[in-house]
């Protein structure tokens, strides 16, 4: 026969650690890495796998030569309407799109490159909050207590569903660098133990993609500014390619006056129940 107070004192234990974690996940927000320390570990591409980020590179290269490709043929073009400004405009312009693309990825290559270099770590602890969602779009976030602290980590779905049923101290197998998270095992279980998931409204979830959305709005607004601006019917005169540069700028500047209000309704609406 189970003794009863065994059984309430496991369940009283269980409400301790369930009030912790709460109070732990307060304090993850001050622990986390600056702005530089981002930049280091990966920028908007923190978490992702180092093969993935060596492709998207890859693509983001191809696209800017193509830009630049396709501004130096409209360059050639305007060359043969003498229409030296207008053509030099546009090329500005694709390469400026070009670089606002590789720019976003371009943080990430040099942590990809040394993780591919160097040997994953192991990191174990006990875990203290977990949420569906992470500043990566796709990953989930785990917060662990480790020697130095609160630290997190973006995982996988299917990795993120292996702590339901009780998990309590949690080993992670990473890249030193983007903290990609090759492997997740749970080292020690408790079956009163709960995962605390803090509830996810359409706002998070959307402030998620925000910075990507931000990039491709403006590169989409500086293109189509540049393309709408080479048509107007001003013939070969300086103000055709003046017309298509503030063409250009001001969908751009409209684009990013547009997410901005987009990012404070957001902001408003990040206050979640407790």
């Amino acid at each position: 026969m189970r003794n009863p107070g065994s059984r309430e004192l496991r369940r009283r234990q269980a409400r301790l650690e369930g009030q912790r974690r709460a109070e732990v996940r307060e304090k993850v927000e001050a622990q986390a890495p600056n702005q530089q320390e981002r930049l280091r570990r990966g920028g908007l591409f923190l978490g992702v796998s180092p093969r993935q980020v060596t492709r998207l590179a890859l693509a983001t290269t191809l696209g800017a030569v193509v830009l630049v490709g396709l501004g130096v043929l409209a360059l050639l073009i305007e060359l043969g309407q003498n229409d030296l400004p207008l053509g030099v405009v546009l090329v500005v312009l694709a390469a400026l799109c070009g670089g606002a693309g590789a720019s976003v990825v371009a943080p990430a290559i040099p942590p990809a490159r040394r993780d591919q270099k160097t040997s994953p770590e192991t990191v174990q602890g006990q875990l203290v909050g977990a949420s569906e969602v992470s500043g990566t779009p796709g990953l989930a976030l785990v917060a662990l207590n480790v020697n130095r602290g609160i630290q997190e980590f973006r995982v996988r779905p299917e990795l993120y569903q292996k702590l339901q049923g009780g998990a309590v101290t949690v080993g992670l197998t990473v890249t030193p660098n983007l903290q990609h998270v090759l492997t997740l095992t749970v080292i020690r279980r408790d079956r009163l133990a709960r995962l605390q998931s803090p509830p996810i409204s359409r706002a998070v979830r959307m402030s998620v993609w925000l910075p990507y959305l931000s990039f491709a709005a403006l590169i989409g607004g500086l293109a189509l500014g540049g393309l709408i601006g080479a048509f107007l019917p001003l013939g070969t005169s300086p103000l055709h390619a003046l017309a298509a540069a503030l063409l250009a700028a001001a969908l751009a500047g409209g684009v990013a006056v547009g997410l901005r209000l987009y990012a404070r309704r957001l902001m408003r609406g990040l206050d979640l129940p407790t």
